[in-house]
This record gives C-alpha cells, sequence and structure tokens, in this order.
C-alpha cells in the first residue's frame, strides 16, 4: 500500500460526487439549490457517474482497509470489520437509488456514516500513541466533523417530519428549510470523513505497522 491507495479512496468519491451533481444541477432536475448527495443519483448521465464511481470508491475504500490492517491491528480486528461494513454500505448505496430503493438507501446511506465514522475513531485510537502525529489533530477534526454532521442530520430530519408529516421524501421536498439543513450537515459530515482518510496519508508507515 502507497499514499495513491489512500489518496484514490477519498478522492474518487470526492470527483465522482463534484461530477455527478455538476451534470444534474445545469440539466435543470434539481428541485432545490441546496440537496442531498444522493439526489445527483437521478435516472441520466449523472446517475452512470453516480453509479459508477461510487461502486468503484466501495470495492477501493474496502481494499484499502484491508491493505491497512494486513500486519496491524491483527488480521480480522474490529477495526477491519467496521472499515469493510463501510465500504461495503457505500457500494450498496451506488446500487440502490433513492428514487427507486428509498429505504434501502437510506440503510446502507446510515451504515456508511455511523461505521465510516466508528472505523475513523477506531484507527485514531490505534495511532494515539505511535508517533503518528502528522495528521492526528486533522483526524481529530474530521471525526468531530463527523459526529456533527450525523447529530444535526438526523434532527433537521426528524423535526422536518415533525412539522410537517407529508414531507416524507426529501426527493420531491429537499426546498423545504429543515431539509436544506440536513443536506447541509450530510456535506458536512462526509467531507469530514474524506478529511479523515486523507490524513491518514500523513502518517501512512505508522498506519500499516502499529498494533493496537
Amino acid at each position: 500500500m502507497n499514499r495513491w491507495t489512500v489518496r484514490a479512496a477519498w478522492l474518487v468519491p470526492l470527483v465522482t460526487v463534484l461530477a455527478s451533481m455538476s451534470v444534474h444541477q445545469p440539466r435543470g432536475v434539481a428541485n432545490a439549490p441546496i440537496i442531498f448527495i444522493s439526489q445527483a443519483d437521478f435516472p441520466g448521465p449523472e446517475a452512470l457517474i453516480f453509479t459508477l464511481g461510487l461502486t468503484v470508491s466501495g470495492v477501493w475504500q474496502a481494499w484499502t482497509v484491508w491493505a491497512m490492517t494486513q500486519t496491524a491491528p491483527r488480521p480480522w480486528s474490529l477495526e477491519r470489520v467496521v472499515g469493510l461494513l463501510a465500504a461495503g454500505c457505500v457500494v450498496v448505496m451506488a446500487n440502490r437509488s433513492m428514487y427507486a430503493h428509498l429505504n434501502a438507501h437510506i440503510l446502507a446511506a446510515v451504515g456508511i456514516f455511523i461505521f465510516g465514522w466508528l472505523w475513523l475513531g477506531l484507527v485514531q485510537k490505534r495511532l494515539r500513541s505511535s508517533g503518528a502525529t502528522q495528521g492526528f489533530a486533522q483526524r481529530k477534526w474530521a471525526l468531530w466533523c463527523v459526529g456533527i454532521g450525523i447529530a444535526m442530520h438526523l434532527i433537521a430530519a426528524a423535526v422536518a417530519l415533525l412539522v410537517n408529516p407529508d414531507l416524507t421524501l426529501p426527493t420531491a421536498n429537499a426546498g423545504h428549510p429543515w431539509w436544506t439543513i440536513a443536506a447541509l450537515s450530510e456535506y458536512l459530515l462526509v467531507g469530514g470523513m474524506w478529511w479523515g482518510i486523507a490524513a491518514l496519508e500523513q502518517d501512512l508507515a505508522v498506519v500499516q505497522n502499529t498494533a493496537s
């Protein structure tokens, strides 16, 4: 595993999301200026970009987790299992559009958020006293971003449904203020995850050789 193995784990999904949303908005099919990331998985060219890009991302992230845990902390550690679950959820979400499979899509997205956050926390815990100091502070802030993003996301969605129970589909009501807050919080938490992965590049040698 080298620096580009880790870099691709955050760069490929970032490019995929930016590309699919950049196609989706100019086509005039976005129902609000600020939308959920997955709303870019709309039938058309953006759906192809979204599905292929995030499927590749999930598979690559699984390989990255596997490679990171070949020698440390140990084969089939909790870190490896949780990381593989997070990567698997990325693949499922990419292939279950929120327009056609909303429930499955939501479950996969929640899996990404929770397992991804837990995985990053386990990596941070393992590296805490290992001398991996270059990216430590950045990963700490990234974990806070993910945690705050998850809390804001859940609260905003819950409030939106309490204010108006008819707003059950963010795909149809993305312009509602609380759905907008939920979408912005999604940007925060996903960005935090990518930031946390990117920070691992700075401590690559330690990541591969430090026991828990």
